[in-house]
């Protein structure tokens, strides 16, 4: 179910804070509809993998409150493995307990009656339907009479099968989901529940299971059965992205009133590392405080204050000790994190052990349970970091004030500064990644074209529109005389960079041919300077950044034995020097800013529309399904908005339409050549956008297996209810080779809309 106002029954995030995750959630829900195909088909048992805190849990547990909500032909059954009991009887009694209200609740679809686990088995008896009544009792007796005879091993067999004999009863399916699962290893559920994967309770047609807790534990406690493992479905849950956990961050903060900007949330996004758990923490932290994450400082201070003695720091204080149970062990693991932080890079094993202080046998036992609770990672005798920031910063933070001797406070001072230092340089890095990323698209749309010379020549710039509005800059660009022809670009390939105090760049080399004619004579190679400083370009820094871009150009040589034509363009962020503007004149080398970069692709975007090479008004566009690249159908969608001279508004709506159609189409894609479609029509009075796939339609189609158990509606609900919000019209239509989907946004809404 993707209704937005659905039921929070067992799920820890609101539906809409919880996004992004509707492919595994597919994946789930895929086990009940296999299941239900066949009777005579073994159980299906789905194993979800993935990092610590990538929501694996919340995924289960939202998948309950859909199946409840929904109240259809699966019955959802939840439940979470505790450490407090984990003796046969007691976990046997508490897992019967909560599947029998879980089921109770779901028939009479209530679920408050979920609350009623820890009652008398009697009690949560009397609250079942008519229908169910006598088969519940049945279940209940036999679960009773094993333990008056003392039979904790069939009790927990019982309680493992409770599910499947309810569904059986009341002709259900049941998907039962539990988490924590690592927790079993080492106690008498080892064997007990490892044991009934291959047969007995979990080995039945009504009933699935879906399976997670820490990944690396998980998959030991899966015995090796060549025919179990043929009924394992793999479900890997991925870190989610920028985008997604910076949506999250918004909605919670707007919800619990946190004052927010958007540079702060994109450093939140980056520093947190996309982790949904800290980005929480921090959000709770700063509303329980009363205070705004408006600013970098505001962030860092609440930052280093929850890695200190918050939320964050209790968690990883409680991680530390699940492996490093003795203070003995609690040290030696400090040391041994400590050491391969430092680092940066694997160190041998030998080396750690030493550095841990204690017996080389308790070491490496020691770094083993770290590697599974993945706090490091142990490979081929060389031990890494975890990849995690936070508890890099934790556990530098605990060894200064813990081992080093420093008091609390100067530690988190010094942990505080380094944060405010590290939020610039990464929100830099972020900054170069998306104009790098803007570069490289443009240049792949170099393609003969002939645009405005003032675009490579700052200093004509200038002169023409200093003070000038984007409109008159727009008008202006349309008369200029002076040309500069585009080559065709055919590949672009990043050369590396380089920094210096104030200055960082980044270098591509960029080739093509020039007139159309594709010989060895036409063979053209652009090397670009991309140039982010707080300060116009001074010329020793171009000294440096010509240094680098020599070899690149030398190396570009024909098979003649000549070197090829060779154009170098400098893009400056804050523009050149004087000194640095006139060295670059006389070698007849282009100058531009970073806003020349998106009046360029303003520009083409354009000339494509109203190009005589395709129908008037049309332009296309295909990306591939991976990371990210629907922001690059974004960033056209905008400039050709722009270009049809809608408003601002409307672009961001436009934008945002467009990226969720571009992630629903590449989630529920399973097209062979792995691209998703796009093609921008402007007409009279409105812009059609197709966005089209060679696989699924975007989500699954009406007529599909088992609607009894899921509305097949419900796959695409969440993304088509966003789009249709924010366009004026959207439709979808088959294709023989897939699915399209045409939405429309007028320049003016219809009267009639």
């Amino acid at each position: 179910m993707t209704d937005l106002n659905q039921r929070r029954i067992l799920s820890r995030l609101f539906y809409g804070e919880f996004s992004d995750r509707e492919s595994e959630i597919e994946a789930v829900f895929d086990l009940i509809v296999r299941a239900s195909d066949d009777f005579d088909s073994p159980t299906l048992i789905g194993l979800l993998l993935g990092l610590p805190r990538v929501g694996k849990s919340e995924l289960l547990r939202n998948c309950f409150d859909r199946l409840f909500n929904e109240n259809g032909g699966a019955a959802p059954f939840f439940y979470a493995l505790r450490r407090s009991r984990l003796a046969s009887e007691e976990f046997a009694r508490d897992c019967f307990s909560q599947f029998l209200s879980q089921f109770v609740a779901f028939r009479r679809n209530d679920p408050q009656l979920i609350e009623a686990a820890d009652q008398p088995l009697s009690i949560i008896h009397r609250a079942a339907l008519p229908e169910d009544y006598s088969s519940v009792k049945q279940v209940i007796d036999s679960f009773t009479k094993a333990a008056e005879d003392n039979k904790p091993a069939m009790m927990v067999r019982l309680a493992l099968s409770a599910p499947a004999l309810f569904a059986e009863h009341a002709q259900l399916n049941a998907l039962v989901m539990m988490d924590n699962c690592e927790l079993i290893i080492g106690t008498d559920l080892d064997s007990a529940i490892s044991g009934t994967l291959g047969s007995g309770p979990m080995r039945s047609p009504r009933a699935s299971y879906a399976l997670t807790g820490l990944r690396r534990p998980l998959i030991k406690l899966i015995p090796p059965d060549q025919e179990l493992f043929s009924r394992i479905k793999v479900i890997n849950i991925e870190r989610t992205k920028d985008a997604v956990v910076e949506k999250f961050t918004r909605m919670r903060a707007e919800r619990l009133g946190v004052e927010t900007s958007d540079s702060t949330i994109e450093l939140m996004s980056q520093q947190l590392d996309c982790d949904f758990f800290y980005a929480s923490a921090i959000i709770d932290a700063a509303a329980s405080g009363g205070v705004s994450l408006k600013t970098f400082i505001e962030f860092e201070r609440v930052y280093t204050a929850e890695v200190l003695t918050g939320r964050i720091g209790h968690y990883l204080d409680a991680s530390l000790r699940e492996a490093a149970v003795l203070p003995r062990d609690g040290r030696a693991a400090l040391e041994a994190i400590a050491l391969i932080n430092e680092a940066g890079c694997p160190v041998p094993l030998d080396a750690v052990a030493e550095r841990m202080g204690i017996p080389a046998d308790q070491a490496e036992a020691l770094l083993d349970r770290l590697h599974s609770r993945e706090l490091i990672d142990v490979n081929y005798g060389f031990v890494s970091p975890s990849g995690d920031p936070v508890l890099s910063d934790y556990v530098r933070a605990r060894h200064r004030s813990e081992i080093a001797g420093a008091p609390r406070p100067i530690a988190g001072q010094e942990l505080l500064g380094e944060k405010l230092k590290h939020s610039y340089r990464l929100m830099m890095s972020r900054f170069n990644r998306g104009i790098e990323s803007q570069l490289v698209q443009l240049l792949s749309r170099f393609d003969f074209q002939s645009v405005p010379a003032s675009l490579f020549d700052q200093d004509e710039y200038e002169k023409r529109y200093r003070g000038v509005s984007r409109v008159q800059v727009r008008r202006g660009l349309d008369d200029e005389k002076d040309r500069v022809r585009l080559p065709q670009i055919v590949f672009v390939h990043d050369l590396g960079g380089g920094e210096q105090p104030g200055v960082n760049w980044r270098l591509f080399a960029a080739s093509g041919f020039e007139g159309g004619i594709y010989t060895e004579a036409n063979e053209v190679l652009w090397v670009i300077a991309l140039i982010n400083s707080k300060e116009p370009l001074d010329v020793e820094s171009l000294g440096r950044i010509d240094q680098r871009l020599e070899p690149s150009i030398r190396s570009k040589v024909g098979k003649s034995g000549v070197l090829s034509h060779a154009v170098r363009w400098y893009v400056s962020k804050e523009g050149f020097s004087a000194i640095a503007a006139e060295r670059l004149a006389n070698a007849h080398a282009y100058r531009s800013s970073y806003s020349h970069l998106d009046l360029l692709q303003d520009y083409l975007t354009r000339l494509a529309l109203s190009g005589a090479t395709r129908p008037a008004s049309e332009f296309e566009l295909v990306i591939p399904i991976e990371d990210e690249a629907e922001l690059i159908a974004a960033r056209t969608a905008e400039q050709i908005a722009r270009a049809a001279d809608f408003d601002q508004e409307s672009i961001n709506q436009i934008k945002t339409a467009l990226i969720e159609a571009c992630i629903n189409a590449a989630e529920h894609s399973d097209s062979p050549d792995r691209k998703i479609h796009q093609r921008f029509a402007i007409d009279e009075d409105k812009l059609i956008i197709t966005v089209s796939n060679r696989g699924k339609i975007f989500g699954k189609a009406n007529g599909q297996s088992a609607p009894s158990v899921r509305s097949s509606k419900n796959s695409r609900g969440r993304g088509l209810r966003i789009i249709r919000a924010l366009m004026d019209q959207v439709e979808f239509e088959r294709t023989d080779e897939g699915a399209r989907l045409v939405m429309t946004k007028y320049f003016k809404r219809p009267s009639n809309q």
